[in-house]
């Protein structure tokens, strides 16, 4: 082999080797990006969870048959009816 030749693939191989560390940090800094990401979604679903429960919470306080009550009889002026039932004996 001549001279030129081995300083060519010298070269070659020295520019590949190049390329393939760039490569290497550009996958590096892209998986710290995801890991990032990663972080804020799990602090965002948490955020949505703790949203989620006060809803449901505030949901089931503004559906319950004791407070629909109290505002129909308060509000509305509704009263209770009982019914009584009046049994006669016949002789």
């Amino acid at each position: 082999m001549s001279y030129l030749l081995k300083v060519y693939y010298l070269f070659l191989l020295t520019f590949s080797l190049l390329c393939l560390c760039l490569e290497i940090v550009k996958v590096r800094w892209e998986i710290s990006q995801e890991f990032e990401n990663q972080e804020f979604l799990k602090v965002s679903n948490n955020k949505l969870k703790e949203i989620n429960i006060r809803l449901k919470t505030e949901h089931y306080h503004l559906n319950s048959p004791a407070r629909i009550e109290r505002h129909a009889k308060e509000e509305l002026g509704m009263i209770e009816i009982n019914y009584k039932n009046i049994i006669t004996y016949e002789e």
